[in-house]
């Protein structure tokens, strides 16, 4: 039986309100709208590919030759993206990366999966170019079968055909205890965790994953759990990329019965070998591009001969990528001297007006999907950041329209949650959200307010209350707690011009409150690792941040259970908040069925408002992105902060 996954008709709905909004916030046209392809049907499989009697599947590697690229890159056929930030060299999901990483692995394997989560419109579909045909069927019990069928020409970078052998590769392998051992704290724990059998097969109480099924060289099969039924974005519950089997785990084959799925054998010393290894340099590829190397913070990619096409079977024109990281002092003076073509996602107002004003050179403005974001730390016992009272104190005490002024150049908006314009919950019910959230204002008296509700009430002898009249710009009186321990709060900024207004306009606010506040760059690998991601390997001497400054970046699935629910405490995700009531609606949000949109909404208005009052990151603002190119760089126009540089390639060119 095929079923309609129903939500992405009214969701198409919705986000064609968006594209209205993105057009009339960027005074352009909005990028074309790509319709909900239809699944065709394709002929019944050869009767070589039935399944083997025993149910063991052999890893597939059958070689095609792979046409070269006939070229060796040059100015003229590389493409040179420039980021203020390096690369760590985590080019396959499964590692606590940034979006300088995740950049690359977008060109390394977007298009290649099953399902299409992220295109300029926000829409999620099928995707025509990997699946023939799917069926969607509920047993007695109430658990919902996807079965995929591939198409029959797909091929890995190196020629190895691509089949459903590395599909179900993937789902074993990412949910496997082995793997999430090496990928460090429980990073991405909770993939496929909706599929029936997950919680025993991830624990390691079973070798098998019920839930998963392969059915012969181009069919498999994932059952969504009926406990986890329904769920607002089914659809991204069976979004399955391949994993290069043959390069990860030769040898090693999958026994499918009626138990479910399981490896032949144990992958213990592979995960750690693709972990020490592959993840750094990802060797064999099924996205448009293939790479190259990665030396002195330059990432090198080529285009891939192998590749399928994307989603509409357009393919890459470009021969070369490179990623650099450029200076946040002379990025824009690389732009204009001809080192680099592109420097994405730019906010600040300097820069941009110093490329508006040169005739040579071009730009292209969109409404960002997410928020400038202070995010705080909730490890330890001893940073202020975990009494939600100090939280709102600094709310009050950072005067975030100062600093939006002074980077954005008026180039954005306050917010007061998480939450974007652009998201179409917003549009619905942003302004009722308003109406009921606590605003967050600039104010000294606000702020002593909340301080008075925590344990910096006295002078430095821990016994003297603290007088709030004697405070004063310089930081000379401070609020101190019974131990004698001053307030002190430090920011970590991976934004140096962001980092730099925040510390302009908090200093002196904060010290007529009685707060000592400092704001500091630090370089994106160490925000990320180990700082936000795992702090329990810091020493109670080195866990000094209360806050990292930083962009955040939604997805056309709003899901932000994987972000700030407690049953991910001591995991990457979520390393120590907790809020009962925020649970509460997270949970509701996932857990709407997709025809419900007023459940949907309800939900995420309780998450909005609820966040704003519990505060676990301060919102500093939305915003306008603009991208800062060569103008030999074709096809621009397309791109959208739900489809960048890097998922629109296919769609770039250059002259």
């Amino acid at each position: 039986m095929k079923r309609r996954f129903t939500t992405l008709t009214a969701l198409l709905i919705a986000m064609l309100l968006v594209v209205a909004l993105l057009a009339a916030c960027a005074q352009e046209a909005p990028a074309p709208t790509e319709p909900e392809p239809e699944a065709p049907t394709t002929e019944a499989p050869p009767e070589d590919t039935a399944p083997p009697a025993d149910g063991n599947f052999a890893n597939v590697t059958t070689q095609t030759p792979v046409d070269p690229i006939g070229a060796e890159p040059t100015r003229a056929n590389t493409l040179i993206v420039g980021y203020q930030v390096a690369a760590v060299g985590d080019f396959i999901p499964g590692f606590s990366i940034g979006i300088y990483d995740q950049t690359i692995w977008y060109l390394l394997r977007n298009h290649s999966g099953t399902v299409q989560l992220r295109d300029a419109a926000g829409e999620i579909y099928i995707n025509p170019t990997i699946v023939a045909d799917y069926t969607v069927e509920d047993d007695a019990a109430g658990n919902r079968t996807y079965t995929f069928e591939l198409n029959r020409d797909l091929r890995w970078s190196d020629g190895t055909a691509l089949t459903a052998f590395d599909f179900v590769t993937s789902v074993l392998w990412r949910a496997s205890p082995q793997w999430n051992v090496e990928a460090g704290a429980g990073w991405n724990a909770d993939q496929f965790m909706e599929l029936l059998g997950w919680e025993a097969y991830q624990s390691g109480e079973t070798e098998y994953f019920e839930g998963v099924r392969m059915i012969d060289d181009f069919t498999f099969a994932l059952t969504i759990n009926a406990e986890e039924l329904p769920f607002f974005y089914e659809l991204n519950i069976v979004a399955t990329y391949p994993d290069p089997a043959h390069v990860w785990m030769p040898g090693v084959n999958i026994i499918t019965n009626e138990n479910g799925s399981r490896f032949s054998e144990s992958i213990q010393d592979q995960a750690h070998n693709v972990a020490a290894n592959f993840r750094h340099a990802p060797t064999v590829t099924a996205g448009p591009y293939t790479f190259v190397s990665f030396e002195n913070n330059i990432v090198t990619l080529q285009r891939n001969t192998a590749f399928s096409g994307d989603t509409q079977g357009r393919m890459p024109t470009i021969d070369f990528i490179q990623q650099i990281e450029v200076s946040d002092e002379t990025d824009v003076d690389q732009l204009f001297a001809g080192e680099v073509d592109i420097l994405p996602d730019e906010l600040e107002a300097a820069k941009i007006e110093r490329v508006l004003a040169n005739p040579d050179f071009s730009t292209h403005e969109y409404l960002r999907f997410g928020y400038g974001v202070v995010n705080f730390q909730f490890y330890g016992d001893t940073l202020p950041s975990t009494d939600v009272n100090v939280r709102w104190a600094l709310a009050h005490l950072m005067d975030r329209q100062a600093v939006l002024d002074a980077v954005l150049g008026g180039r954005g908006s306050l917010i007061d949650t998480e939450a974007s314009p652009g998201q179409w919950m917003w549009q619905a019910r942003g302004a009722e959200a308003i109406s009921a959230m606590r605003p967050i204002a600039l104010s000294i008296e606000s702020a002593n307010y909340f301080l008075d509700q925590t344990e910096w009430i006295f002078e430095a002898d821990g016994t003297t209350p603290f007088d709030p009249e004697q405070a004063n710009a310089q930081g000379t009186y401070l609020r101190h707690n019974a131990a004698g321990e001053p307030l002190i709060w430090r920011n970590g900024a991976a934004n140096p011009a962001v980092g730099d207004a925040i510390e302009i306009e908090t200093v002196s606010n904060a010290a007529m409150a009685g707060m000592q506040f400092t704001s500091e760059f630090v370089d994106w690998v160490t925000v990320v690792e180990p700082n936000m991601n795992s702090p329990w390997d810091l020493s109670e001497d080195e866990l000094i941040f209360s806050s990292f400054s930083m962009g955040w970046g939604f997805t056309a699935v709003f899901d932000p259970f994987q972000n700030y629910h407690s049953r991910w405490n001591g995991t990457a995700q979520n390393p120590a908040f907790s809020d009962a009531v925020l649970d509460d609606a997270m949970e509701r949000i996932r857990n709407s069925d997709p025809d419900d949109f007023n459940g949907f909404l309800d939900a995420w208005f309780d998450y909005v408002v609820r966040f704003n009052e519990v505060l676990p990151a301060l919102p500093l603002y939305n915003n306008m992105w603009m991208d800062l190119y060569n103008p030999r760089v074709q096809g621009m126009e397309v791109i959208s902060d739900l489809a960048n540089w890097a998922h629109s390639i296919t769609q770039l060119s250059l002259t």
